[in-house]
């Protein structure tokens, strides 16, 4: 009874959650839309200069060089796949979750797809692997393959209702236009192959205008040129996607979209012959089958060299974090990686009143009309923070926030600041729910005794 009691005290100091108006500063705009590109197969180790790739009896083997892989954005440095296979790694890339299964992807909420319909992105996706029905069935519309070989296959198109007419005959004439790239065999036809879905890529990129949305790309042949031409043609292929991926590349920073690029799992080779592997017990532990590229490019992100131990289940919360919508996915077990240049600045004036924020003199973003505010997108810095002729200054290098009604930063930590937190207040309350039950049973069981 004492910790029902506690409970229930705690739970009513909680009180109401207090409103807080969002607040844009000027010219940060979140991005439009995302693209998302999956190489597969593509390991770190043969593109990251940091890394030297080697076979399992030692010997070096050949890199490749990606300057629009590596000259721009944030890259994280040590990425690594809970799974090296396509299917449970397109999974886990796009929940956040390390055992999530292809075949339940279609859990509502459960996929950065689910939350871009949410919020009216369309969701499109060029997959030139076999990917499971339930991916497909998160799309609005979709180029893709029905099996994995790169000669004699077709891509095929999906549309559904939210689908624009001038989008689904994009697809469509991307489509037709395969075979003029699907000609040449040997390594120039892997390049090719890749280049074709990179290139469509780019033109939807062009076409979506102002439309938000959230594409996803998977291209197939490098993947496809490390288990059959060995080392040498594998990098030959990864070299290949740098003419195109400059194009995409361009194409997202015209239109102000986030580009996301990284692999499912990379590729390993018992020397420097031979064919390669990445999901059998001989290679699946490999640091080459398992380390994985991923660099942010677009609005927002910083340009730095990310350093640490990082997982592809923290990919899915940091794009979402990028895009300005909530990190969280319901079985995401992933981090928000530092990368954003940018910052939340949580404001509480003690009293409805407006707030104006200025860096430099130079007024960036003002409301009015609530007494409690988050400012989205502040550069790093230092800014002035004024409110009925109180002023505080505040330097951001990560979110922060400041108390303009006791004129100093908000105390962290503490039972009583979680509690008065709106997050924690959830979990106060099902400790009371639990609490409750508790009692019940006890009461019960005494009434039986006694009885």
């Amino acid at each position: 009874m004492r910790l029902l009691f506690v409970l229930l005290l705690l739970l009513a100091l909680a009180g109401p959650a207090r409103p807080t108006t969002e607040v844009r500063a000027v010219g940060g705009a979140d991005p439009g839309g995302a693209v998302v590109l999956v190489v597969d197969g593509m390991g770190s180790a043969y593109v990251y200069p940091e890394l030297s790739p080697r076979g399992i009896d030692g010997s070096p083997l050949p890199r490749a060089c990606l300057f629009n892989l590596t000259g721009r954005g944030a890259r994280i440095l040590n990425v690594t796949v809970p799974v090296p296979e396509t299917g449970p790694s397109h999974s886990v890339l796009v929940t956040g979750c390390s055992w999530m299964d292809p075949t339940i992807l279609g859990t509502p909420g459960a996929t950065i797809f689910d939350g871009a319909c949410e919020e009216g992105l369309l969701r499109l996706a060029i997959l030139q692997r076999g990917d499971s029905i339930s991916m497909l069935l998160e799309q609005d519309g979709v180029l893709f393959f029905d099996d994995n070989a790169l000669w004699g296959a077709e891509p095929l198109v999906g549309s559904g209702p939210a689908l624009p007419p001038d989008l689904a005959a994009l697809l469509q004439s991307w489509r037709d236009r395969f075979p003029s790239y699907n000609r040449e065999r040997g390594v120039p036809g892997y390049v090719a192959y890749n280049a074709w879905a990179l290139d469509a890529a780019s033109d939807l990129v062009a076409a979506m205008g102002k439309r938000p949305f959230l594409l996803i790309v998977n291209v197939g042949a490098v993947d496809s040129a490390g288990h059959n031409l060995g080392p040498a043609g594998y990098v030959e292929t990864i070299s290949g996607l740098d003419g195109p991926l400059g194009r995409l590349v361009e194409g997202c920073e015209a239109g102000g979209v986030l580009l996301l690029i990284t692999a499912d799992h990379g590729m390993s080779f018992s020397s420097d012959e031979g064919k390669g592997g990445h999901s059998s017990a001989k290679y699946s532990s490999l640091a080459e089958s398992v380390m994985v590229p991923a660099v942010f490019v677009g609005p927002g992100v910083d340009e730095v060299a990310v350093t640490g131990n990082w997982s592809e289940v923290d990919l899915a919360p940091t794009l979402l974090d990028l895009l300005g919508k909530s990190p969280i996915l319901p079985f995401s077990e992933g981090r928000v990686i530092p990368i954003s240049k940018r910052s939340d600045l949580v404001v509480d004036a003690g009293e409805v009143a407006e707030v104006e924020v200025r860096r430099g003199g130079v007024l960036v973003a003002k409301a009015t009309g609530d007494s409690r505010y988050i400012f989205r997108n502040l550069d790093r810095g230092t800014y002035s923070v004024e409110s009925g002729g109180r002023s505080e200054e505040v330097h951001l290098t990560r979110d922060g926030s400041i108390d303009l009604a006791s004129g100093r930063p908000p105390r962290a930590g503490g039972l009583l600041s979680s509690i008065f937190d709106p997050e924690a207040r959830r979990y106060v309350a099902a400790l009371l729910i639990v609490a409750v039950n508790v009692v019940g049973v006890v009461l019960i069981k005494r009434i039986v005794r006694r009885g």
